[in-house]
């Protein structure tokens, strides 16, 4: 890292961390509100040769669930980074990582914005990519006939799918609104960098949308599939029902105790009973069948 700039990087939840950054002079008073700001909201400006705002990161590994996207606060102008934070970020850890492995050498603090936010994609497109896998698997097991339980894989993915496609909408038009702005006060270097990242950030957005449709089918054919299995089990109880139907009757009629009732005298009459019931059922089953099949 060249010796003529520094990256400060504060925790947003200590109370020193905020103290030196309201009595930090050198500081322009829209960086300090964007970086002190209360509430978290992805933003990006321009100001007085100060590049400053709020963009997403995924938490880091080792202190959060690593795939739950938090706000990184930056600021930079060309003799200073100042970074903050309120949990570990994976990126910009990562980015600090390979500084120290001298992995990569930057030369400016507009080149580590860029390194930062460029780590920040590739980690999200790993994770769109495992979500893509899953999704794959899953279509396997629709498409096939070993479809049950899927419906528990597929509702996590297709959340964390809407999560980051949502964080990358704002992304997108957080890069498209400064994109679009005054760039006449850019330095070249500086449109260059926004530009580039601004197509990245999109073909990304592009690929989650893709991946959001895939889900969104996935889940349609995996309810039509459930659908059937439920008609399929209700025109089942139906023919049952239907079957039964005429042999319950017959039950009660002949349960009751009452004088008058057929068959009572004769030592076959439980017989007779049982079979014409049986063959009314058998009756009824043929015809339900026959009306089933012409449905089909």
């Amino acid at each position: 890292m060249d010796s003529s700039w520094s990256w400060k990087s504060y925790a947003l939840v200590d109370v020193r961390a905020k103290r030196n950054l309201e009595n930090d002079d050198a500081l322009p008073e829209a960086v300090k509100e964007t970086l002190l700001a209360a509430g978290d909201q992805y933003q990006i400006s321009y100001e007085d040769g100060w590049l400053f705002g709020e963009l997403p990161d995924l938490q880091h590994e080792h202190y959060g669930d690593a795939r739950k996207l938090g706000y990184f606060r930056f600021a930079l102008n060309e003799k200073l980074f100042i970074s903050g934070r309120r949990y570990p970020l994976q990126s910009v850890d990562d980015v600090r990582q390979f500084i120290l492995r001298d992995k990569i050498r930057l030369e400016t603090p507009l080149d580590l914005f860029h390194a930062i936010f460029r780590r920040f994609l590739e980690l999200l497109k790993a994770e769109i990519a495992k979500l893509a896998e899953t999704l794959d698997s899953i279509e396997d097991h629709i498409v096939g006939d070993n479809w049950q339980g899927e419906r528990e894989r597929l509702v996590p993915v297709r959340r964390q799918i809407v999560l980051f496609h949502r964080h990358l909408t704002a992304a997108t038009g957080i890069f498209r609104h400064i994109d679009h702005a005054d760039r006449r006060a850019f330095p070249e270097n500086l449109d260059d960098l926004i530009e580039g990242l601004s197509r990245r950030a999109e073909t990304l957005h592009a690929e989650g949308e893709q991946l959001q449709q895939r889900a969104r089918l996935l889940q349609d054919e995996l309810m039509a599939k459930l659908s059937d299995q439920s008609n399929q089990f209700l025109y089942i109880l139906s023919i049952m029902t239907a079957v039964l139907l005429p042999t319950t009757v017959i039950s009660g009629l002949f349960g009751m105790n009452t004088g008058g009732l057929p068959f009572l005298e004769s030592p076959h009459g439980f017989w007779i009973v049982a079979f014409v019931a049986l063959f009314i059922s058998v009756m009824v089953y043929l015809f339900v069948r026959k009306i089933g099949g012409s449905r089909r």
